[in-house]
Protein backbone atom coordinates (compact mmCIF):
# COMPACT_ATOMS: atom_id res chain seq x y z
CA UNK A 1 0.00 0.00 0.00
CA UNK A 2 2.89 2.32 0.63
CA UNK A 3 3.92 1.99 -3.03
CA UNK A 4 0.76 3.81 -4.14
CA UNK A 5 1.80 6.94 -2.27
CA UNK A 6 5.32 7.01 -3.70
CA UNK A 7 5.95 9.72 -6.23
CA UNK A 8 7.56 9.23 -9.61
CA UNK A 9 10.46 11.70 -9.87
CA UNK A 10 9.97 12.69 -13.51
CA UNK A 11 8.13 15.44 -15.34
CA UNK A 12 5.51 15.00 -18.06
CA UNK A 13 8.09 15.63 -20.80
CA UNK A 14 10.16 12.65 -19.65
CA UNK A 15 7.20 10.28 -19.34
CA UNK A 16 4.35 11.47 -21.57
CA UNK A 17 5.33 13.66 -24.49
CA UNK A 18 8.98 12.80 -25.01
CA UNK A 19 9.15 14.27 -28.53
CA UNK A 20 8.61 17.90 -27.42
CA UNK A 21 9.18 19.62 -24.06
CA UNK A 22 6.14 21.91 -24.31
CA UNK A 23 2.83 20.56 -23.03
CA UNK A 24 0.84 22.92 -25.29
CA UNK A 25 2.70 21.99 -28.47
CA UNK A 26 2.41 18.29 -27.63
CA UNK A 27 -1.31 18.68 -26.98
CA UNK A 28 -1.81 20.36 -30.36
CA UNK A 29 0.24 17.70 -32.15
CA UNK A 30 -1.70 14.89 -30.49
CA UNK A 31 -4.99 16.62 -31.29
CA UNK A 32 -4.05 16.88 -34.97
CA UNK A 33 -2.91 13.28 -35.16
CA UNK A 34 -5.96 12.00 -33.28
CA UNK A 35 -8.32 13.98 -35.53
CA UNK A 36 -6.65 12.61 -38.65
CA UNK A 37 -6.84 9.01 -37.42
CA UNK A 38 -10.40 9.32 -36.14
CA UNK A 39 -11.56 10.67 -39.50
CA UNK A 40 -9.84 7.71 -41.17
CA UNK A 41 -11.83 5.41 -38.89
CA UNK A 42 -15.26 7.05 -38.82
CA UNK A 43 -15.65 8.40 -42.38
CA UNK A 44 -15.54 5.00 -44.11
CA UNK A 45 -17.47 3.37 -41.26
CA UNK A 46 -20.40 5.78 -41.44
CA UNK A 47 -20.34 5.85 -45.24
CA UNK A 48 -20.46 2.05 -45.52
CA UNK A 49 -23.20 1.88 -42.88
CA UNK A 50 -25.24 4.48 -44.79
CA UNK A 51 -24.82 2.58 -48.06
CA UNK A 52 -25.79 -0.74 -46.47
CA UNK A 53 -28.86 0.85 -44.86
CA UNK A 54 -29.79 2.35 -48.24
CA UNK A 55 -30.16 5.88 -46.89
CA UNK A 56 -31.74 8.56 -49.02
CA UNK A 57 -29.86 11.45 -50.61
CA UNK A 58 -31.11 13.84 -47.92
CA UNK A 59 -29.19 11.84 -45.29
CA UNK A 60 -25.94 12.08 -47.27
CA UNK A 61 -26.37 15.83 -47.80
CA UNK A 62 -27.45 16.89 -44.31
CA UNK A 63 -26.77 14.25 -41.65
CA UNK A 64 -23.76 12.16 -42.65
CA UNK A 65 -21.06 14.81 -42.21
CA UNK A 66 -22.28 16.02 -38.77
CA UNK A 67 -22.43 12.41 -37.52
CA UNK A 68 -18.90 11.71 -38.77
CA UNK A 69 -17.57 14.92 -37.21
CA UNK A 70 -19.28 14.28 -33.87
CA UNK A 71 -17.90 10.75 -33.56
CA UNK A 72 -14.48 11.87 -34.80
CA UNK A 73 -14.46 14.67 -32.24
CA UNK A 74 -15.30 12.13 -29.53
CA UNK A 75 -12.28 10.02 -30.43
CA UNK A 76 -10.06 13.07 -30.88
CA UNK A 77 -11.11 14.47 -27.50
CA UNK A 78 -10.40 11.16 -25.81
CA UNK A 79 -6.84 11.06 -27.15
CA UNK A 80 -6.03 14.74 -26.78
CA UNK A 81 -7.64 15.26 -23.37
CA UNK A 82 -5.72 12.31 -21.98
CA UNK A 83 -2.48 14.18 -22.64
CA UNK A 84 -3.98 17.43 -21.35
CA UNK A 85 -5.08 15.86 -18.06
CA UNK A 86 -1.76 14.02 -17.87
CA UNK A 87 0.09 17.36 -17.85
CA UNK A 88 -2.52 19.21 -15.77
CA UNK A 89 -2.36 16.62 -12.98
CA UNK A 90 1.43 16.81 -13.02
CA UNK A 91 1.31 20.59 -12.68
CA UNK A 92 -1.37 20.56 -9.95
CA UNK A 93 0.23 17.82 -7.84
CA UNK A 94 3.82 18.87 -8.53
CA UNK A 95 4.86 15.30 -9.38
CA UNK A 96 3.47 12.01 -10.60
CA UNK A 97 2.09 9.30 -8.38
CA UNK A 98 1.44 5.72 -9.48
CA UNK A 99 -2.21 6.46 -10.31
CA UNK A 100 -1.88 9.82 -12.08
CA UNK A 101 -0.35 8.86 -15.47
CA UNK A 102 -2.93 6.16 -16.17
CA UNK A 103 -6.19 6.23 -14.26
CA UNK A 104 -5.94 9.82 -13.08
CA UNK A 105 -5.64 11.21 -16.60
CA UNK A 106 -7.84 8.67 -18.41
CA UNK A 107 -10.93 8.98 -16.22
CA UNK A 108 -11.69 12.69 -16.77
CA UNK A 109 -10.59 12.51 -20.42
CA UNK A 110 -12.91 9.59 -21.14
CA UNK A 111 -15.79 11.20 -19.25
CA UNK A 112 -15.57 14.45 -21.21
CA UNK A 113 -15.15 12.55 -24.49
CA UNK A 114 -18.24 10.40 -23.87
CA UNK A 115 -20.28 13.56 -23.28
CA UNK A 116 -19.33 14.67 -26.81
CA UNK A 117 -20.54 11.45 -28.46
CA UNK A 118 -24.18 11.04 -29.51
CA UNK A 119 -26.47 9.76 -26.78
CA UNK A 120 -27.59 6.86 -28.95
CA UNK A 121 -24.02 5.52 -29.08
CA UNK A 122 -23.12 5.95 -25.40
CA UNK A 123 -24.65 2.63 -24.36
CA UNK A 124 -22.72 0.77 -27.04
CA UNK A 125 -19.52 2.54 -26.01
CA UNK A 126 -20.12 1.50 -22.41
CA UNK A 127 -20.55 -2.14 -23.39
CA UNK A 128 -17.49 -2.01 -25.64
CA UNK A 129 -15.32 -0.41 -22.94
CA UNK A 130 -16.58 -2.84 -20.29
CA UNK A 131 -15.57 -5.67 -22.62
CA UNK A 132 -12.09 -4.17 -23.06
CA UNK A 133 -11.66 -3.65 -19.31
CA UNK A 134 -12.79 -7.18 -18.46
CA UNK A 135 -10.47 -8.60 -21.11
CA UNK A 136 -7.52 -6.59 -19.77
CA UNK A 137 -8.28 -7.65 -16.20
CA UNK A 138 -8.62 -11.28 -17.27
CA UNK A 139 -5.26 -11.19 -19.07
CA UNK A 140 -3.58 -9.51 -16.12
CA UNK A 141 -4.97 -12.01 -13.61
CA UNK A 142 -4.15 -15.02 -15.78
CA UNK A 143 -0.61 -13.74 -16.38
CA UNK A 144 -0.04 -13.23 -12.67
CA UNK A 145 -1.52 -16.62 -11.79
CA UNK A 146 0.60 -18.32 -14.43
CA UNK A 147 3.67 -16.54 -13.09
CA UNK A 148 2.73 -17.54 -9.53
CA UNK A 149 2.31 -21.22 -10.43
CA UNK A 150 5.50 -21.29 -12.50
CA UNK A 151 7.41 -19.64 -9.67
CA UNK A 152 5.94 -22.10 -7.20
CA UNK A 153 6.84 -25.06 -9.40
CA UNK A 154 10.37 -23.82 -10.05
CA UNK A 155 11.00 -23.04 -6.40
CA UNK A 156 9.36 -26.32 -5.37
CA UNK A 157 11.66 -28.35 -7.60
CA UNK A 158 14.69 -26.34 -6.65
CA UNK A 159 14.21 -26.75 -2.91
CA UNK A 160 12.83 -30.30 -2.96
CA UNK A 161 9.28 -29.52 -1.78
Amino acid sequence: MAALSKSIPHNCYEIGHTWHPSCRVSFLQITGGALEESLKIYAPLYLIAAILRKRKLDYYLHKLLPEILQSASFLTANGALYMAFFCILRKILGKFYSWTPGFGAALPASYVAILIERKSRRGLLTIYMANLVSDACNKRISTRLLFFFLLREVSGNAFGY
